[in-house]
């Protein structure tokens, strides 16, 4: 791949997919105006430019097949890396990624987090389709306004189910957790997921920005507790070290949630993060098999084979 072609979709995807300006396209670039605008017009005329980005000629191809191979992944998918709203380009491709594998039938397992329910917001999906979301948690707030805001006509039209987990999180005592997993409506949710089509799952980091402390599940002293414990990331709020190695923590005891191991065993688990806060976090699950397909950024993807 040339430097021209990965330039050209770079430009592409600031100017469609960020919705950066031509201008501040050039200045982050470091081009005039003039070859923005140029590129952006070679973009459309060789097709790079559909409906959707075609990633695939913004990939170089060399580190895409060398982190594969290295921690033997099924697929992954590297978006340039955006200064302006880096999440909201990641979710972007993840929800052209799994809108491109939907056909009848799908069903798809929900995990928790910011990744994910930006993901699955950006979702569009044909009403010719019939989907079910299931949740991998309690806890979820279902944020899918593009596929169940039954507010909306056109939404009710669409073919579609969700089950949804009736539970919190974290219950306040193991017991209480055990005894809620054992309870009929979430026993069922649990016995749906091992037939799913895709799981889409976010990586947390560990720090103040991850979900389970903007949710008030954790507080910060208590992510310094786990880190100085050899937390490098967490799954579905499971933590786990640099190696992929689950904790023993009272906290996973306690969690009304899929456990991460079971995510092995499951078909097509995408992964949903980027940013290099959670380099040691993606390193960590990739090294444990919890994923078969990455969705992250440019400067994480060079980062996995540093």
């Amino acid at each position: 791949m040339t430097y021209e072609n990965s330039l050209i979709s770079k430009i592409a995807w600031k100017y469609y997919i960020e919705g950066m300006t031509q201008n501040e396209i050039a200045e982050s670039l470091n081009l005039s105006r003039m070859k923005v605008i140029k590129y952006l017009d070679i973009a459309k005329a060789n097709q790079i430019i559909q409906f959707k980005i075609n990633l695939d000629k913004f990939v170089d191809i060399d580190v895409q097949n060398k982190i594969k191979q290295h921690y033997h992944l099924r697929d992954l998918y590297i978006v340039p890396t955006s200064s302006k709203n880096p999440l909201d380009s990641l979710t972007k491709a993840a929800a052209h990624y799994i809108e491109d594998r939907i056909t009848s039938d799908t069903m798809i397992n929900v995990g928790y987090g910011q990744a994910v329910s930006r993901t699955l917001g950006h979702l569009n999906i044909s009403t010719k389709y019939k989907v079910t979301f299931v949740s991998l948690s309690g806890g979820v707030k279902f944020y899918i306004p593009t596929v169940i805001d039954s507010s909306s006509d056109y939404y009710t039209n669409l073919n579609y189910n969700h089950y949804i987990m009736p539970a919190p999180l974290l219950a306040s005592t193991e017991h209480l957790a055990k005894q809620l997993i054992n309870e009929k409506p979430i026993k069922k949710i649990f016995e749906m997921i091992p037939y799913s089509t895709i799981t889409i799952i976010g990586i947390g980091a560990v720090n103040e920005q991850a979900t389970i402390v903007k949710e008030g599940y954790l507080n910060t002293n208590q992510m310094e507790i786990f880190k100085s414990m050899g937390a490098a990331g967490d799954l579905l709020s499971q933590f786990y070290d640099k190696n992929g190695h689950v904790l023993d923590l009272k906290l996973h005891k306690q969690l009304v949630s899929t456990d991460i191991n079971l995510l092995k065993s499951l078909n097509h688990v995408v992964a949903v993060a980027g940013g290099l806060e959670k380099r040691e976090a993606i390193i960590g699950a990739l090294k444990g098999g919890y994923i078969d397909v990455l969705i992250t950024d440019e400067d994480v993807a060079k980062s996995l084979i540093e």
